[in-house]
């Protein structure tokens, strides 16, 4: 049986740790025959184990930084996926495998989350918000341009979040395509939003909505915990809207965004998210000795960008400001 191949979502974003080659699209792995759901010992479920992590993570950090992020977010434990992001030739089988053509799919459900008390699973296909039809997912995959599309899948997910601030949402679901009425909460925290692109490029960055890692990248982790120390670093650009202000002080991207006025405009936003990144792992409780000896590999690695042309701050330079947060926090107690 052929198998699943995701498209690549753009790699050249606002806010970016970029290393490494760029390859084709990897697979994605089809579920099993007669569920696609796979429940983990902890309680959650999950159609990829990967994403299922990376999702877990930022749920995590997500929760538990609230007390960092002005404006709370509604925070469910949910993970998506849309026909969309599928190749084009597959979405005849995305359609079989996950009943994509309904609505946005259940991904992953984290554990001990609003989403897992609702009784959702994933595999669950939505199809209503409080009456509110999902906009149709088979005319937004029939447009080739994902900068067209994009949008319209960002919209499917905005549509619940913002029935979310209002209360619990009443939802219509189909599961195995029989439906069902749920009934959803979420919990307050930071807008903590992360994807997991399948692609050969060892790269991650935030967008302005979603704290994006490629499966390339996702070997270079030795643990969870520098895992987290990458994804706390990404979700901080969008809790602090930095695509958004580069955007508006016009830094453009590739090359030129790392020399002369526009990478120092880039660096004070990488110095900015270094530190946010550092209290939202501390309130996570992490691991944060896992921090500085990540940075130090990465730094480390030979194909890393160079500092003289990089945007990014020096390691020496990013150890010093760590080192200070680490240093405030230590006196305190992480919230919860």
């Amino acid at each position: 049986m052929r198998r699943l191949k995701l498209l690549i979502l753009g790699l050249c974003a606002a806010a970016t740790l970029s290393f490494g080659d760029t390859a084709d699209a990897q697979p994605a792995a089809p579920p099993a025959a007669e569920s696609p759901a796979v429940i983990a010992p902890d309680g959650g479920s999950y159609l990829r184990e990967e994403d299922y992590r990376v999702a877990g993570i930022v749920y995590r950090l997500g929760v538990a930084g609230r007390a960092f992020c002005p404006e709370p977010f509604p925070l469910t434990g949910l993970a998506f996926h849309h026909l969309a992001e599928y190749s084009r030739r597959d979405h005849a089988q995305a359609i079989a495998f996950y009943g994509l053509d309904r609505g946005p799919g259940v991904l992953s459900v984290m554990p001990a989350s609003p989403a897992a008390d609702a009784g959702i699973v994933a595999g669950d296909v939505l199809v209503s918000a409080n009456g509110d039809p999902f906009p149709s997912a088979v005319a937004i995959a029939a447009d080739p341009d994902p900068d067209r599309w994009r949008p319209q899948v960002v919209a499917s997910e905005v549509l619940l979040e913002e029935q979310l601030r209002a209360g619990p949402v009443r939802l219509q679901i189909l599961r195995r395509g029989r439906p069902l009425t749920l009934t959803l909460g979420s919990l307050p925290g930071c807008p903590a939003r992360g994807r997991l692109a399948r692609s050969g490029q060892a790269n991650a960055f935030a967008d302005g909505r979603y704290a994006i890692m490629t499966t390339r990248f996702l070997s270079f982790f030795r643990s969870d915990d520098e895992l987290a120390v990458a994804m706390a670093h990404e979700l901080a650009h969008n809790i602090l809207r930095h695509p958004q202000q580069l955007e508006a002080q016009g830094v453009p991207r590739g090359f030129l965004r790392h020399i002369g006025r526009n990478a120092r405009l880039v660096r004070a936003t990488e110095v900015d998210a270094d530190r946010l990144s550092v209290r939202l792992l501390w309130a996570a409780r992490f691991d944060l000795n896992a921090i500085i000896p990540f940075w130090r590999r990465l730094h480390a690695r030979p194909d890393s960008m160079l500092q003289i042309i990089s945007a990014h701050p020096g390691l020496r330079a990013r150890e010093r400001y760590i080192n200070e947060v680490l240093a405030e926090l230590a006196t305190q107690t992480p919230p919860g």
